[in-house]
């Protein structure tokens, strides 16, 4: 046993090293785990921001300007007054302005009599941007109606209060900065152990392992403890340094509990990666098979689209996403605040596809080396 872990130890230290040693991997981390969140928080809004948009007032009325005004910084831009229809085709087509409201002449002295009528047209290119105005706008002619036209004494009037848990700001940087984090993990599952194996194969090392004192079993599990140890790090550095840090996210929940967490699924993420070791022959057949496997994986995690919106037959093969799971209970502890006792469906279904995929794929692996 004493033997058994001095050579387990010695194989890590190697694969440390040649991580290390390998520029273009260590500089792909830094950055991922780095810069690329920082982006991907700061960079992608799931609100509106600055949407600019024409106005074609035919009426130029004080009830036409204010209506107008209604629409201001810093989730819309307006652009100035347009009465040339061409002139607003153009601006539309050249993606100059994400709307435009039409006022048409009378409309003071229809919308005091209850029957006034506002076009927008929207451009549907943009159609996040396009969806969100549309949105905000009909909230915007709400208000405006029932500022002019409110309910008389007497009369019921349901007013909804809504409440935000978690995230009281609905700010998109706290969800998007976290769960790029998480991606970002489950691709360098997807690619460092692989990697490190088929280094191995492309420099002729395969054929010394086996006349070698090293079982199959030790030199495949050696890799991939060593480059889980390193995402581990990376995960828990960019957590406090980036999310807490830079981008100032607040996290509720243990970070210890995340840590553990992240560590079963480290586990189950790696039994995939050994299935792209078994299947290639050399690194871009690596990144290429990565990229394969991490797109569905994503796609039926939810955390692009939400599952309840999918069709039913993707809601089912979600479940054999093991993203699914470690979203779920990341979000649940880092921005919940819940414990690992609270989160036991998400790491039961971690173990259990984790336990099946990992023995699956160092058994496949173990064939081809």
């Amino acid at each position: 046993m004493k033997e058994f872990f001095g050579r387990f130890s010695t194989l890590i230290y190697k694969e440390l090293l040649q991580f290390i040693r390998s520029k273009g991997l260590l500089i792909f981390a830094i950055y991922a785990f780095t810069l690329d969140i920082y982006f991907a928080a700061t960079g992608i809004s799931l609100t509106l921001r600055n949407a600019k948009f024409f106005v074609q007032d035919y009426d130029m009325t004080p009830i036409s300007r204010e209506y107008v005004y209604k629409f201001h910084k810093p989730y819309f831009n307006f652009q100035g007054y347009v009465l040339n229809d061409k002139l607003l085709e153009d601006k539309l087509l050249e993606d100059k302005a994400i709307a435009v409201i039409k006022i048409p002449d009378n409309f003071e002295r229809d919308f005091k009599k209850g029957r006034a009528e506002i076009g927008m047209i929207i451009n549907g290119a943009e159609i996040v941007a396009s969806y969100l105005f549309s949105a905000y706008a009909a909230q915007i002619t709400y208000n405006f109606i029932m500022e002019h036209f409110p309910f008389k004494s007497g009369v019921g009037l349901i007013e909804p209060d809504a409440r935000l848990y978690f995230n009281q700001n609905a700010s998109s940087k706290n969800f998007m900065g976290i769960s790029e984090l998480l991606t970002v993990v489950t691709l360098f599952l997807l690619i460092l152990p692989s990697a490190a194996i088929i280094r191995e194969k492309e420099r002729g090392n395969i054929e010394m392992l086996v006349v070698s004192p090293v079982h199959n079993y030790t030199f495949m599990l050696a890799k991939v403890v060593a480059m889980s140890v390193v995402i581990l790090l990376c995960t828990m550095f960019s957590m406090i340094f980036m999310v807490k840090g830079v981008l100032g996210i607040p996290v509720k929940g243990n970070l210890l509990d995340f840590a553990v967490f992240t560590l079963v699924f480290v586990f189950a993420a790696s039994g995939l990666s050994m299935f792209i070791a078994a299947i290639s022959e050399n690194m871009l057949q690596v990144s290429q098979l990565s990229v394969l496997v991490l797109v569905p994986i994503l796609y039926l995690s939810g955390s692009w689209t939400p599952i309840e919106a999918m069709p039913k037959v993707l809601q089912y093969l979600s479940y054999l996403s093991p993203l699914k799971y470690y979203i779920d209970g990341a979000f649940g502890i880092l921005i919940k605040g819940l414990s690992l006792s609270a989160i036991l469906p998400d790491l039961a279904g971690l173990l259990i596809l984790g336990s099946i995929v990992f023995f699956a794929g160092s058994y496949f692996l173990s064939k081809k080396v």
